[in-house]
């Protein structure tokens, strides 16, 4: 099992910290900002997955491109573009776009 933790910047003062866990093929993303304690889908723990360092704190933003090897071949990577391809399709609906942020939050959260 490996683990990286990344500071990001949030609404707070401190920043947040994205926990990311690869066990094998699996993926665990976690984030210490509210959406993200409750399970919830957080912009913070997409944008790691992203490859945005945008918002890193620090000296973490190397982590950043560790966590996107990880990533390929995860159940998060399949929710992670589900996710993307709903959100750019046009003719989508709030209905399917909060499904598929809750799938990819399932997926972070397992």
């Amino acid at each position: 099992m490996e683990q990286l933790t990344i500071q990001v910047k949030g609404s707070s003062a401190d920043p947040y910290e994205v926990t990311v866990i690869k066990d094998g093929t699996s993926l665990t993303a976690l984030c210490t900002c509210p959406a993200g304690s409750f399970g919830g889908s957080c912009k913070h723990r997409v944008a790691i997955l992203d490859n945005d360092a945008g918002a890193v704190v620090g000296d973490d933003a190397g982590k950043v491109a560790v966590v996107v090897e990880w990533l390929a071949g995860t159940d998060v990577e399949t929710a992670l573009r589900e996710m993307r391809d709903t959100s750019a399709d046009p003719n989508a609906t709030k209905a399917s776009l909060a499904a598929a942020k809750k799938k990819l939050a399932r997926a972070m959260n397992s």
